[in-house]
């Protein structure tokens, strides 16, 4: 089998649009091989790679995760550091919070226009690439039936006043791949707004608006 040098982060391989910085430097083998999750067999994209390692394979956890049913996403904060959080989709949760849970743990740094619009519909605002500012779309999650607003930043005011339910900014690179994400929420069990946010770098960051 074909052998390869890589940099080993962590003990399962997530997809993440950070660079990956690694302590140590070990060999592995490619390891070709099929997926069958609850009797049905699921082809591996193109982009996840399975690799044998030591004895264990290590599998692409988002490949895994979603076809469990589950989300996957990486956060890099300063408040708890790097850390892969898995979570299953939350059934009981009010609407704005499942949609917030899609964002957190479907949308990710890279993701195109398509597979977007495929997730989260048709945006309020859209926002072409020009010379004065970088191309983005606005989202408007569950606003109120006369909500109207222009803008490309969060409106704290309409979240504040209860306009509306959540807010996301996406923002693109210039070959239409995700750059970073703002998310602002009214989370309904505390009746705070919390704040979201998926850096150019892949870090993150968020915190309860006062």
């Amino acid at each position: 089998m074909k052998t390869f040098l890589f940099g080993l982060a962590c003990g399962i391989l997530v997809t993440a649009s950070t660079a990956a910085y690694a302590s140590d430097t070990i060999q592995a083998y490619l390891f070709p091989v099929g997926f069958e999750v609850n009797g049905q067999d699921k082809k591996l994209d193109n982009e996840y790679t399975v690799l044998n390692y030591n004895g264990h394979a290590y599998v692409p956890i988002r490949f895994v995760a979603e076809n469990l049913g589950m989300g996957v996403r990486y956060i890099n904060s300063i408040e708890i550091g790097k850390v892969i959080s898995i979570m299953n989709k939350p059934i009981d949760e009010d609407p704005i919070m499942k949609k917030v849970w899609e964002i957190q743990y479907r949308l990710n740094l890279g993701n195109d226009q398509q597979y977007v619009r495929k997730l989260l519909g048709q945006a309020a605002v859209e926002k072409t690439n020009d010379h004065n500012q970088q191309a983005a779309w606005r989202y408007d999650i569950y606003p109120s039936p006369r909500y109207q607003y222009k803008g490309l930043t969060i409106d704290i005011t309409g979240l504040e006043q209860g306009k509306i339910g959540a807010q996301l900014i996406v923002n693109w690179t210039d070959d239409s791949k995700v750059d970073a994400i703002e998310l602002w929420y009214n989370h309904i069990k505390s009746g705070k707004i919390v704040t979201h946010y998926v850096y150019p770098d892949g870090t993150t960051g968020g915190a309860t608006f006062e």
